[in-house]
């Protein structure tokens, strides 16, 4: 019969790559992992992976018992949540992860709540972009993941169940002495001539933006390349600069009368989810989260005007 925990250790290493992820992430040791995983060849009698750069890869044995295994995990899940929901206890501790600006609205608005209405629950949070995130909640490193739809999920589809949660807007903001400062909206086109600041950390986000100005038949002059949204809208305070952000990344600009917010039209959207392995969003201290995350989004859902 073939060992859960070894099947496991497979299902990670298709998700992170390499052995020393998943060392890392189950807390043993790469040679303790790759034994695990040398004895799960022994005993399906196949080359499960194979070396490939500085990581690893499935063969096409792996990724079929993966697949299979998949099938295996959801049903342990629903019956570990069926077992939880039985004894009706919101407790122990949940993993949440999130990216910047979800990180600095809806998380703490999440937990305020969860502290008063569920003071039991051991609450873990980490702010992590959406690809890494997503990556953890298939792992198992977190147990809800708030991601958006920059990233492709398509590869994690059968280990993650996802839930949508809000959808969002791009805005351009600007120094409110700026030509454009009092419009109703503005298109991509009429940013050609302007000096950019983007958040290069957010790498999706940045391809988006720039994808939208090549269409629009030109590239965007960055001038200010920054780490985080803070010093991207400081840039524009100088009225050098212009940027596009999300609209819930500026509700503060929106309110300061050094900004200037408008939406951009057509409107770019995205959208965000909640992802959780499959069959663990019936587990009392999943579902506590979930409910917190519904009563928390209609807060934010007025979106920023200039």
């Amino acid at each position: 019969m073939l060992n859960l925990s070894r099947l496991h250790l497979l299902s990670e290493l298709s998700v992170l790559g390499t052995i020393a992820k998943v060392a890392e992430a189950v807390n043993l040791t790469r040679p303790a992992v790759s034994q695990q995983l040398a004895i799960l060849e022994q005993e399906t009698g196949t080359v499960l992976f194979e070396r490939s750069g500085r990581g690893v890869r499935l063969t096409l044995a792996g990724e079929s018992l993966v697949a299979s295994s998949a099938k295996v995990f959801d049903l342990v899940n629903e019956i570990e949540s069926d077992l939880a929901s039985a004894k009706g206890d919101v407790a122990g501790e949940v993993r949440i992860s999130a990216f910047g600006s979800v990180a600095t609205t809806f998380i703490p608005a999440v937990f305020k709540e969860l502290v008063k209405q569920h003071p039991q629950l051991a609450l873990r949070f980490e702010e992590l972009e959406p690809g890494e995130s997503l990556k953890a909640a298939a792992a198992k490193q977190v147990d809800l993941a708030l991601v958006d739809d920059s990233i492709s999920a398509e590869a994690l589809s059968s280990m993650l169940y996802f839930r949508p949660v809000y959808e969002d807007h791009l805005a351009v903001v600007m120094a409110s002495s700026h030509r454009l400062a009092n419009a109703t909206s503005i298109s991509i086109t009429d940013l050609a001539s302007e000096n950019w600041a983007i958040n290069r950390n957010a790498q999706t986000y940045k391809a988006q933006i720039v994808n939208a100005c090549h269409e629009a038949g030109f590239a965007p002059k960055v001038v200010a390349s920054c780490r985080n949204i803070a010093a991207t809208l400081e840039m524009v305070r100088t009225g050098y600069v212009i940027t596009v952000l999300p609209a819930l990344a500026l509700r503060a600009a929106a309110t300061d009368p050094a900004f200037s917010v408008v939406p951009v039209a057509p409107l770019m959207v995205r959208r965000i989810f909640v992802a959780m392995v499959q069959g663990t969003f019936r587990r009392p201290a999943i579902a506590a989260v979930l409910r917190a995350l519904d009563s928390v989004v209609p807060l934010f859902e007025t979106q920023p005007q200039s």
